[in-house]
């Protein structure tokens, strides 16, 4: 099967480069290539320029490269080199299911291209937003647009979860298939301490207003017997608030901050940690830090609970406010019992519903019926 993945911010996962900024998205797009790839697939990526050459390949991947971000002249640079060069890196991939994550303008400009040349596609949503109309995160009328255009032509529309699902439902009137985030499989061998209580609770993000990560410094001043380690670089304007981070971090005897730390290097921060905290806004989706935590056995401290997997699971504890968030931390901490219990879970949930190779065989399956 020869298959093509539209993500534009992928390369440097791809490549393995230092990039401050690595959504979520992303890494799912890299992974699930890679898994394709390694079962025999022709696979492709169509990404920015990050300074690599025209075409290259990758763990097996081909990369066709479009344009740079400072390309082009504003107003104009839309169309050309955005839109053309996007769309001659899909016509050279010549592939025969195309994929796309996140709602963008994207989505549009590869509903006409696979209309156009009789390809198949499949849009995957990247966060509950997508299915909200009132709440999707694309500045400009014409994104929108196109958006909506692609969202309603994709021959599969794949949601990370059971609520997204009843989103799309709800606000659009159409179905999706419900298939999870995966996380590597292998890992969990090359770190090797999963179920072994950690010393930290731990953040990790890029920082954005969104994430709240100002609530984590106030969890390690109502509990200064804990230690607290935060991970992340700012996200694109958001500088501010990085350095307010930083600066009251710095100021905190049990807070070490951390800032930007490569992607291929934040996995060994959850090696140690007790807890993994999640401060964001309930609407983020499904964090690929969730699985990161739980397979190593590290329970989930957070406010928002994505189909109820945390407590119908008991893979962590999920606040209501504040307060109470401060209550289970302190709890967790307390009760050995309680702890061994739910980290046990974590890694034996993650090995059974998250799994790569599990997953991606999900992916195949469903790619061979599009073109039945």
């Amino acid at each position: 099967m020869n298959i093509c993945f539209l993500a534009l911010t992928g390369y440097p996962i791809l490549a393995g480069t230092q990039e401050a900024r690595v959504g979520g998205a992303e890494v799912q797009m890299v992974m699930l290539a890679k898994y394709l790839a390694s079962k025999g697939n022709r696979v492709s990526m169509v990404t920015l320029d990050c300074g690599q050459e025209d075409e290259q390949e990758l763990h097996g991947i081909r990369v066709l490269k479009t344009f740079h971000l400072q390309d082009g002249v504003p107003f104009v640079r839309f169309v050309y080199p955005r839109w053309i060069s996007i769309w001659n890196a899909l016509r050279k991939a010549d592939a025969d299911v195309y994929y796309q994550r996140c709602a963008s303008m994207s989505t549009g400009l590869l509903a006409l291209f696979c209309r156009k040349y009789g390809k198949k596609y499949i849009f995957a949503s990247g966060s509950d937003t997508d299915f909200d109309p009132g709440g999707l995160i694309i500045n400009s009328r014409r994104d929108k647009y196109l958006y909506n255009y692609g969202l309603r032509r994709a021959d599969l529309i794949v949601a990370q979860t059971h609520t997204q699902r009843q989103l799309l439902k709800d606000n659009y009137g159409m179905d999706a298939t419900v298939i999870p985030n995966a996380w590597w499989s292998e890992v969990i061998e090359k770190s090797g301490n999963c179920n072994v209580r950690g010393r930290y609770n731990l953040w990790v993000s890029t920082m954005r207003s969104w994430k709240r990560p100002d609530i984590f410094l106030d969890l390690a001043e109502q509990l200064p017997g804990q230690e607290f380690v935060i991970v992340g670089g700012a996200a694109s304007g958001e500088q501010a608030l990085f350095e307010r981070i930083r600066a009251k971090a710095k100021k905190m005897s049990n807070v070490t901050f951390k800032g930007f730390v490569p992607f291929s290097q934040v996995g060994v921060y959850f090696d140690e940690a007790k807890m993994f905290v999640n401060t964001s806004d309930p609407k983020e989706g499904f964090p690929n830090t969730f699985l990161q935590a739980w397979q190593k056995g590290v329970p989930v401290a957070s406010y928002f609970d994505p189909d109820g997997l945390i407590r119908s699971n008991d893979l962590g504890m999920v606040a209501c406010d504040f307060k109470e968030m401060v209550r289970n931390l302190a709890c967790l901490d307390n009760d050995n019992a309680l702890y061994t219990r739910m980290s046990e879970n974590c890694s034996e949930y993650y090995s059974s519903h998250h799994r790569i190779d599990v997953l991606g065989e999900k992916y195949l399956s469903l790619m061979a019926g599009l073109l039945k």
